[in-house]
């Protein structure tokens, strides 16, 4: 395992999994996260069953928080995780490498679940932090006993409830939220940041984050608008975060890169230039764990040419309505919407429909209303609703398990695509 590895995983090694002992044989610990992949906080795509997936082989399994409007039903959803996790019978933590949350005593005591949570940001704003705390506060969880063969199991003792491993900001200011989970959250809680400019990363570095995820144009799903391909981007951040450990003392952040990664040559380019892991999204779309419609992941391993079949635009977020800043907008694949947005371009300029004039470009005449946005949702037509996906979309040809995928990802799997 490379130093670069290392980085990652060791922020992680105190997620722990409880081998049970059979007859004759003593219980033993090992980490739950032993690979430096982890899977995108993809809405409609990042279900229990596909979090489970990656947990259970060694990965690090971000749930999307999305956009909540629920508080109860998402942390309904983290507790539909926990029975299908190989073990969920924990261990004491023993890190505390991060040391401002937390006393090394305390963080001895903490336990954590195998996963991460990730928040949409500016979301977070609009709806306020109670569910980031009750998260903190291991409101996902669902009570559990000690584990059998411990001192304590004799007397029936109820363990604390556990938060996720790490927390994930995106799109927006984390700054007041990294405070909260300092504050609030176990000690050994770590944060991961995305980030799409490289002085964003340096703010990160300041800001003490665990790890920042370098996203690159190639990313499915939402992006900065302004954002350079991961080739230049992950060695110029490595530069800029090492001058700074060495003129200034500051620890440099685990880095993870993440856009149009899937295959093992291309994990193995971002590892040279000096990331500790991936993020993978749109290679976990089409895996049986993942809830997403069946005829959405065929068209996801029929799309070839990611580079081509694939588009940059807002015009979804205006269909939506969610209210997406300026500066972002999101990769999909090519369908009849994007299609005419880019006839529209050609035909009068620069175009980029809002409000109920985005609604129009639903039907070939431009006369669509946001009734025909309705129908199409409801009817989870491909040609009308957004499929987000990078452009490694192209290199994605076969239906898999979440566990074969990953271990052909990273080399470990002699079965090709």
């Amino acid at each position: 395992m490379t130093p670069a590895k290392n980085q990652f995983l060791a922020l992680f090694s105190h997620i722990t999994r409880r081998s049970r002992g059979g007859v004759g044989k003593v219980a033993t610990t090992t980490p739950w996260f032993t690979k430096p992949i982890a899977s995108a906080p993809m809405n409609g795509w990042s279900g229990p069953k596909l979090v489970a997936a990656v947990a259970n082989h060694g990965g690090v399994p971000i749930f999307p928080i999305g956009y909540f409007t629920d508080p109860a039903a998402i942390l309904k959803e983290l507790q539909n995780i926990l029975p299908l996790l190989s073990d969920n019978e924990q261990q004491d933590g023993i890190d505390n490498s991060h040391g401002d949350n937390g006393s090394e005593e305390e963080a001895t005591k903490a336990e954590f679940l195998p996963y991460a949570v990730g928040f949409i940001t500016f979301w977070l704003d609009r709806q306020g932090p109670d569910l980031l705390l009750k998260i903190l506060e291991g409101q996902g969880d669902l009570p559990h006993s000690t584990p059998s063969g411990t001192a304590s199991a004799t007397t029936g003792a109820r363990k604390a409830l556990r938060p996720p491993a790490a927390v994930w900001f995106s799109f927006g200011d984390y700054r007041p939220y990294l405070k909260l989970v300092r504050q609030y959250g176990a000690a050994g809680t770590r944060v991961i940041v995305q980030v799409q400019t490289v002085q964003e990363a340096i703010d990160a570095q300041q800001d003490g984050v665990d790890v920042i995820v370098l996203q690159g144009t190639e990313s499915g799903g939402h992006g900065a608008q302004r954002v350079r391909p991961l080739l230049s981007f992950i060695p110029e951040v490595v530069d800029a975060l090492q001058e700074r450990e060495k003129t200034k003392g500051l620890k440099v952040p685990a880095i993870l890169a993440a856009g149009g990664i899937s295959v093992n040559a291309q994990w193995r380019a971002a590892q040279a230039l000096g990331a500790s892991g991936v993020v993978i999204g749109t290679g976990f779309m089409p895996t049986f764990e993942s809830p997403g419609p069946q005829h959405a992941k065929e068209r996801i391993l029929n799309a070839g040419d990611g580079g081509n079949s694939t588009v940059r635009t807002r015009i979804f977020d205006e269909l939506r309505e969610f209210g997406w800043p300026e500066g972002y907008d999101g990769r999909v694949v090519r369908n009849l919407v994007t299609d005419r947005e880019e006839e529209d371009l050609k035909t009068r300029g620069v175009f980029e429909p809002k409000g109920a004039d985005a609604f129009k470009i639903l039907r070939e005449d431009r006369t669509g209303t946001k009734e025909d946005w309705k129908l199409a949702v409801k009817n989870q037509d491909l040609d009308f609703i957004p499929l987000w996906a990078g452009t490694g979309v192209g290199l994605l040809k076969k239906q898999m398990s979440a566990a074969e995928w990953i271990d052909q990802l990273l080399g470990e799997s002699e079965k090709g695509n």
